[in-house]
């Protein structure tokens, strides 16, 4: 029998094995921190954190071989405009295999998804092994979430384009100078700092600025070095080691996202935090929490292993607001960083959003909401760019070009960190040291660029990697042996007071 049947659903409602599964703390799953989580909650379900942690959240997601990158060389500048097209017009591709590779994985998986039995009004109620999770909440099968990284996979495209055009203007411009005039000749040395220039006011971020256009300048050198018909071999092999070089450290893969049903009720069995442990700012009783994890062969400072990176979005569903989303969670440098959806979305978009949820929500409408997604190029970090609530699956062509065009020219909300600061200080005066695993050199730039994302709340704020070091000349507060709480309250530099 096909797997698939033994999901029974019509076509139109049918239950991937991405989801929906009792909720997992990410972190908890791939550094097995069983001392925080609920293992209840888990177990009543049949699933484990080794099967969240390889099937779900770290699969193993295989990369193209040495020969798929050998032959894609030299099609890669041809294949990348037509495939970027595509995209515009919402066609999807999978960049790398399925993660699922063994039947096992998927009879598991099929085994232990929740199972969704539709009600009228767009609401849902969910099963496990046959015990109801959940009543009256938001249908997931008619309201989704998608991850758009369009934007972060085109970087270097876009600033090859920037830096193609402006070399392309160099003549243009040369002309309307007065012959031997002192500035045509810094017209071409200065080619890399006007473009850096031109990507740091597109791209908001210096250090995609200062990287992106590299390729496309070590490819141009190569090309005019070489000479002859062994220069001509030298410059293929290099415009194809850069290019696969390119495609190693800075094209993120999407994997497939999976689905999460978060309750919020400490008194039901399929809570899965330990007491302390969980984000204690939730108001709903559950969430639909869509898991997206994309993957980087490596980064440029660490170039001998993978870069994994997770991107949540987190839906009410159940009350009046059941349908919209209340909080992004993203990584960084192993802190969970919780942002609410009105710091992040314009408050006109906002009532715009809010109409269509409330006309659609009671319906059998399928809606999506769309969120725009960024990376810098150096270490993969998440930056949501755009958040679109549609009808559908997709944007159009139109809403499509203006959410790029609004990722380019809007600029990131960024908070003053000198308002954050001092209460960081405080908690680190008094024993608590919060960024002591980034390295010395970099822990000022790193508070401040940390204090200055608009996060309102943060878990594992040491950095969920770190251990307590117990010092002779340490004082009083280095002396407590309990677990430290993931949540903890104590630590929260900008709740509002």
């Amino acid at each position: 029998m096909d797997l698939k049947t033994q999901v029974k659903v019509t076509d139109s409602e049918r239950v991937d094995f991405d989801g929906p599964f009792i909720f997992c703390d990410y972190w908890a799953s791939v550094l097995n921190l069983k001392e925080i989580v609920n293992l209840e909650a888990l177990t009543s379900a049949g699933l484990s954190l080794e099967v969240f942690r390889k099937i779900l959240n770290r699969p193993s997601a295989a990369l193209p071989r040495l020969g798929y990158y050998i032959v894609a060389s030299v099609f890669k500048p041809f294949t990348m405009i037509f495939f970027g097209f595509l995209r515009l017009f919402g066609y999807r591709r999978r960049e790398t295999p399925e993660p699922y590779q063994r039947d096992e994985m998927r009879r598991l998986l099929y085994k232990h998804t929740l199972r969704v039995e539709s009600k009228p009004g767009g609401l849902a109620e969910i099963f496990s092994n046959g015990s109801q999770v959940a009543k009256e909440t938001v249908n997931p099968l008619r309201l989704r979430a998608s991850c758009s990284m369009f934007f972060a996979r085109y970087k270097v495209f876009l600033a090859s384009l920037v830096a193609l055009g402006y070399g392309a203007l160099i003549g243009p411009i040369s002309s309307l100078f007065a012959k031997g005039h002192s500035l045509v000749p810094y017209l071409g040395v200065l080619s890399y700092p006007i473009v850096l220039l031109i990507l740091w006011l597109m791209f908001d971020d210096l250090l995609t600025a200062i990287v992106a256009p590299l390729p496309l300048i070590a490819i141009r050198m190569i090309i005019r070095a070489g000479q002859g018909f062994q220069g001509f071999v030298i410059a293929i092999v290099g415009t194809a080691l850069i290019l696969y070089l390119v495609e190693w450290f800075f094209i993120p893969r999407s994997l497939p996202p999976a689905l999460y049903l978060y309750v919020n009720d400490r008194e039901s069995r399929f809570f899965p935090y330990r007491p302390g442990h969980e984000p204690y700012w939730l108001e709903g009783k559950y969430y639909w929490v869509w898991r997206f994890v994309t993957l980087a062969p490596a980064e440029l400072i660490k170039f001998w292993e993978k870069d994994w990176e997770r991107l949540e979005i987190w839906i009410r569903a159940d009350g009046e607001n059941r349908g919209s989303i209340e909080w992004i969670v993203t990584d960084w440098h192993y802190r969970e960083l919780w942002f609410r959806y009105e710091r992040l979305v314009g408050r006109l978009t906002r009532e715009m959003y809010s109409n269509l949820l409330r006309k659609e929500i009671g319906s059998d409408t399928n809606l999506s909401w769309i969120i725009d997604v960024d990376m810098d190029l150096v270490f993969h970090s998440p930056v949501v760019r755009g958040i679109h609530l549609v009808r559908g699956k997709s944007l159009s062509l139109g809403k499509r070009c203006l959410s790029i065009l609004g990722a380019i020219f809007r600029r990131r909300l960024l908070e003053d960190p000198e308002q954050h600061k001092h209460r960081l200080e405080l908690l680190e005066i008094q024993g608590s040291e919060f960024l002591d695993d980034v390295p010395e050199h970099f822990r000022t730039m790193a508070t401040r660029k940390l204090l200055s994302m608009p996060w309102s709340y943060w878990r594992f704020p040491r950095g969920v990697r770190s251990r307590r070091t117990f010092f002779v000349y340490g004082g009083a507060n280095s002396l407590g042996d309990g677990p430290e709480l993931a949540s903890d309250p104590r630590f929260q530099i900008k709740e509002p007071r």
